[in-house]
């Protein structure tokens, strides 16, 4: 076989069921996205909440910012938003016009997204990734009621798009490890810190604190150090390449479910594990095929749909898109595009490329920005936080007592207003992400204010006006390893109404 061949064979070819496979968990991660952010919709989405549009859009976060939601100011509007993104999502999972809905998906997370920028975490722009690269695919062809009405030919999907899925995948374990490179990660303490990181450990995380040894902690650290450089090898190696994907995915899985049960990352762990049907190699596919097609529930759903779909839909659409130069358009898309990444993962991760951001063209960072292509990888690097620290608000109400509503809101672990910070916050990723910015970006302290002042409207109690407030940093050190005492609290002052 010619070197160009096999190099097309290894990189830009994909296997139809990996791909439909993908659609299905894709889809699926997408509806619970949504999900998490259906019970915060007003606090995030809607003028009343913490990141009123007003604000969002004479301040952007990023200079360009895209999102069907700034149209919406109250929740029953953003809600009808909502509904529409879900409605997408459901078309992709079930692979229901699958053309339309890779689209119209693709344009409910920016705008999802885009809305809460300033709230968002790496997750988030993982998962906007995925549909992007993904959107140039022909996740259609198996596994979905496109593919009843017009049945796959069996051939593989050769595409540019399949590069440049592997590529992202690669660029962002590289990074992550390269950026790894702090004090808490050559010492193998980062683990131990990260432990007693209030805004995102989960409850497991704050029972393992108890049990992660100096030793241990330093096993866990290298050895997720050295699982995340390992990877791009493994994702992009030509040589032993089955057993190298499979190993990849093996520890994909086993890394970010790791993370899961001991951190809360929103949706970073889902979105990470969406990328491993795509892994999975070509060759294993009929044995993956035939076992499925022998699990009773599995046959019995086949038959139904089959005899059901075709009768209610009689009327056949286009699965694929066709080929010739239609086609070759979008393959140069994708290379335009792999390129504008490629560029971008330069810029962002600038402290360890040394490229300055000045060598992007301002039309192509606006394009990227608005596509939410972010390329800078850094979860807990250079280092893990050896402090902890997050916002209170002590208010006083018309009645003379003192409340914390931004807490409240935020974080369930919270009573009262805090004198210390407790073992755990209980935080989501947005308020994480918000109270780690906020002291940083003043010019969103009036959104703040004016959201403090709405309190008694949220609670239904007159009594509960704002007469005046406090915006408090509350930080402390976190014990060394060996030890399990938090100590040095300190508060300093960010803002005050009345002045």
């Amino acid at each position: 076989m010619p070197t160009l061949d096999r190099l097309r064979d290894k990189y830009l070819t994909a296997d139809a069921r990996g791909l439909g496979a993908g659609r299905i968990a894709l889809g699926a991660v997408l509806l619970l996205d949504l999900l998490r952010r259906l019970p915060v919709l007003t606090l995030w989405y809607t003028n009343a909440g913490l990141l009123p549009n007003h604000t969002v859009l004479w301040r952007p976060p990023f200079p360009y910012t895209f999102s069907l939601f700034f149209t919406a100011s109250h929740a029953a509007e953003a809600a009808l938003g909502f509904v529409l993104c879900a409605a997408a999502y459901l078309m992709l999972l079930l692979g229901f016009r699958t053309r339309l809905a890779q689209l119209a998906s693709l344009i409910a997370v920016l705008s999802l997204h885009g809305r809460v920028l300033f709230a968002q975490n790496s997750g988030d722009v993982v998962l906007v990734e995925i549909c992007l690269w993904t959107s140039f695919l022909p996740l259609g062809r198996r596994y979905s009621l496109d593919s009843l009405q017009q049945p796959d030919d069996g051939a593989p999907v050769v595409s540019m798009a399949v590069l440049a899925l592997l590529a992202q995948l690669a660029v962002i374990y590289l990074f992550n490890a390269a950026h790894k490179n702090g004090s808490t990660w050559r010492d193998g303490t980062a683990v131990h810190y990260v432990l007693y990181y209030a805004n995102v450990v989960t409850p497991l995380g704050v029972w393992a604190r108890g049990l992660v040894t100096p030793g241990l902690s330093r096993f866990l650290t290298w050895s997720t150090r050295a699982t995340e450089a390992l990877l791009p090898l493994l994702i992009l190696t030509p040589v032993a390449r089955r057993a190298a994907r499979w190993l990849a995915v093996a520890l994909i899985v086993l890394l970010h479910v790791g993370f899961g049960l001991f951190l809360n990352l929103g949706i970073f762990v889902p979105a990470m594990l969406v990328f491993t049907p795509f892994l999975v190699p070509r060759s294993d596919w009929d044995g993956i095929e035939r076992w499925s097609r022998g699990t009773r529930l599995a046959a019995r759903l086949r038959a139904l749909l089959a005899r059901w779909w075709p009768e209610l839909h009689g009327r056949r659409w286009p699965a694929v898109p066709p080929a010739g130069p239609g086609r070759r358009r979008w393959e140069v898309a994708v290379v335009a595009l792999m390129a504008m990444a490629a560029l971008g993962a330069l810029v962002d991760n600038a402290s360890v490329t040394r490229v300055p951001p000045s060598v992007e063209p301002t039309a192509m960072n606006a394009l990227r920005t608005t596509l939410q292509l972010f390329q800078s990888w850094s979860l807990f690097a250079p280092d893990v936080p050896t402090t902890e620290g997050t916002l209170v608000v002590d208010a006083v109400t018309s009645d003379g007592r003192h409340v914390d509503p931004l807490n409240e809101a935020l974080s369930p672990a919270a009573s009262g207003v805090m004198a210390r910070l407790p073992a755990r916050l209980g935080n989501d990723s947005f308020a994480a992400a918000y109270l780690l910015r906020l002291p940083s970006r003043p010019e969103y302290f009036g959104a703040l204010g004016e959201w403090l002042q709405r309190y008694p409207e949220r609670t239904g109690r007159a009594a509960d006006a704002i007469r005046s407030f406090r915006v408090l940093g509350l930080e402390q050190d976190d014990p060394p390893p060996g030890q399990r005492t938090s100590r040095n609290l300190r508060t300093v002052e960010l803002f005050r109404a009345p002045n």
